[in-house]
């Protein structure tokens, strides 16, 4: 697969968004689509978990796989736990992905097994993972008409890849893995192709890099830096144009007034 329609992949759950960006809690991740993504990236990469009981005892464990439904965690080596944990039903989980703490609550159903070698537990509603921006970013749609390219400043090694998101703060873009970009990095006229193959140029700073063993692609969370007055403009239209299609295609998730 190539790295657009990974993206895509990767991004499918926002193509029909359930709520007004604007007003969601960056708090927490609520779409089912990524819930289920971010539990894939707990399991993919083999972080260790804690299970917490109402008694605030704690317990390790890991997330082996993950359905479209459920989720199946790794059985502790305690037999009291095993038991507790079936008995309670409802359990809180910790974890740490990309450096941030997130938890959620999680209803386990049974054990995965006649053997009793982990627990199936049913996908949560929400994951609290704090996202830290000073502004929300839309999702993009329509990516392969919104290339990226520019280069490091220091190294002037070449990055290219889509913006698959955007603020009137910065962009997600999302290049080849084998770009070599770290944070810190301040990207030089940068090419952001924007609503009908309209090019801005604009420095960028690079403030997160996330890679993950499955995606063939990098995900580069970005701030601008010296903006044109014209292109700064140009970007909030596009914010705009973008924010008002999304609300458009989603009558029925309009906020009504009481």
């Amino acid at each position: 697969m190539s790295l657009l329609s990974d993206l895509k992949s990767f991004l499918s759950s926002d193509k029909e968004p359930k709520h007004d960006v604007r007003r969601a809690n960056p708090n927490f991740i609520t779409d089912p689509g990524r819930i289920k993504h971010t539990l894939q990236l707990l399991a993919k990469s083999h972080v260790q978990i804690s299970i917490v009981l109402d008694d605030q005892s704690i317990y390790t464990s890991r997330i082996l796989n993950v359905s479209e439904t459920d989720l199946v965690l790794d059985q502790t080596n305690d037999h009291e736990a095993n038991t507790k944990i079936l008995a309670q039903k409802s359990v809180r989980i910790n974890a740490k992905l990309h450096s941030v703490h997130c938890n959620f609550n999680c209803l386990i159903v049974q054990p995965y097994s006649a053997n009793d070698n982990g627990y199936l537990a049913l996908l949560p509603e929400k994951i609290y993972y704090p996202q830290k921006r000073a502004f929300f970013r839309i999702p993009l749609v329509d990516l392969e008409t919104h290339a990226f390219n520019g280069s490091t400043q220091h190294s002037n090694d070449n990055v290219s890849g889509f913006i698959y998101d955007v603020s009137f703060g910065g962009i997600g873009i999302a290049v080849y893995s084998n770009n070599h970009i770290q944070k810190g990095d301040v990207l030089s006229a940068s090419n952001m192709t924007l609503n009908n193959g309209q090019i801005i140029q604009a420095d960028l700073a690079v403030c997160s890099v996330k890679r993950a063993p499955h995606e063939r692609f990098t995900r580069v969370g970005c701030k601008f830096l010296n903006v044109e007055l014209a292109d700064k403009k140009s970007i909030h239209k596009f914010i705009t144009a973008c924010e008002r299609k999304r609300v458009k295609n989603q009558p029925a998730a309009r906020i009504k007034n009481t």
